[in-house]
């Protein structure tokens, strides 16, 4: 080989060498894109809530399926309480007869009664008119020996009695006439405001019965169906709801990167083997540390390290809806606003 060819090629390498040199002296490693990771589950923002009965009892129906999205206040699950919904029928009849004698009593006697009372009483006086003038004839005619004393005793009895009769009509029409006293609106207020409080204690009583969602979501697990016992008395859940349309994770950090996490980090999630990467931010951190309980599938991965539970509130396009999934979760450095 010509010693020219030899001199070009040494040369070159010798220059490629030294490019080599010179760009390795100015890089620097770049820095991890996480400060820590953690292993974590899916939840609801709002939290899971696993609904247990008040009442031990028979499971009379379960109108609702797993998966079916259901408003705040539908019913998830009913008992056989027969005994309690009758009582709650009675109760509310009552408060209502109470309630409509309270109206009857605030309004006083209709027109009708009015019209009757003057009619009874102008009867009641053209009676005692008439008994009055009989009494004087037969006083003028005991005087002129016409009739017996006897005749003119009935005639005076039949004037007294005419005028107590005109009496008692006038007192009848005067009571019409001035209503109810006070004392009777008083009682009648009383009777229906205790009718009222006794129907809503009843059916308070009787929607014990009824377990309902107590927020708009999905319903996640039925636990028990128709015709089981309820376990209240055990407090065994019977349903689990929670509101899907925010998702969040509870990561649980060790320990050692446990003061490292502070509210306002962003945060990336991702499954183990699946493509696909979701972000989110750090919301809260637990006060207290306690025992993992989501375990990574690392054979030498520890499960007895202690551990504080991070809420990371998802942003974007969320994951599978899938409560309990475990996932991944890498905590990215903080910016200059979240570190001051």
């Amino acid at each position: 080989m010509p010693s020219s060819v030899v001199e070009r090629m040494a040369s070159l390498g010798a220059a490629l060498l030294l490019a080599a040199c010179s760009a390795g002296e100015a890089a620097t490693p770049a820095p991890p894109p996480h400060i820590a990771t953690a292993q974590g589950r899916l939840d609801a923002s709002s939290e899971t809530r696993w609904l247990s009965a008040e009442l031990d009892a028979r499971i009379a129906a379960v109108p609702v399926a797993e998966g079916q999205r259901v408003a705040a206040g539908t019913v998830l699950v009913e008992l056989a309480c027969a005994d309690r919904a009758a009582a709650a029928s009675a109760a509310a009849a009552r408060a209502v007869a109470a309630g409509a004698e309270r109206q009857l009593v605030r309004a006083g006697p209709r027109a009708e009664a009015h019209a009757e009372a003057r009619a009874r009483l102008a009867a009641a006086e053209a009676d005692l008119a008439d008994s009055i003038d009989q009494q004087r004839r037969t006083e003028a005619l005991l005087a002129g020996g016409w009739v017996s004393q006897r005749r003119h005793e009935q005639a005076s009895s039949s004037r007294d009695a005419a005028r107590a009769r005109r009496d008692g009509a006038a007192a009848a029409l005067a009571a019409i006439e001035h209503g109810a006293r006070p004392q009777e609106i008083a009682m009648a207020e009383a009777a229906a405001s205790a009718a009222s409080a006794q129907a809503r204690q009843s059916a308070a009583e009787a929607d014990r019965c009824r377990i309902r969602a107590p927020i708009a979501g999905t319903v996640l697990r039925i636990l028990r169906h128709a015709g089981e016992f309820s376990g209240a008395g055990s407090g065994s859940p019977l349903v689990a709801i929670a509101d899907l349309s925010r998702l969040m994770v509870r990561a649980e950090v060790l320990d050692r990167d446990a003061a490292t996490i502070r509210p306002g980090m962003r945060a990336d999630v991702w499954l183990d083997e699946a493509p696909g990467r979701w972000s989110g931010r750090v919301v809260d951190g637990a006060l207290l540390v306690g025992r993992r309980t989501s375990r990574s599938l690392d054979p030498a991965d520890r499960f007895d390290r202690d551990v504080r539970e991070v809420r990371v509130l998802l942003d974007g396009t969320p994951p599978p809806a899938i409560v309990g999934l475990r996932v991944n979760v890498g905590f990215r450095p903080a910016d200059k606003r979240h570190a001051a």
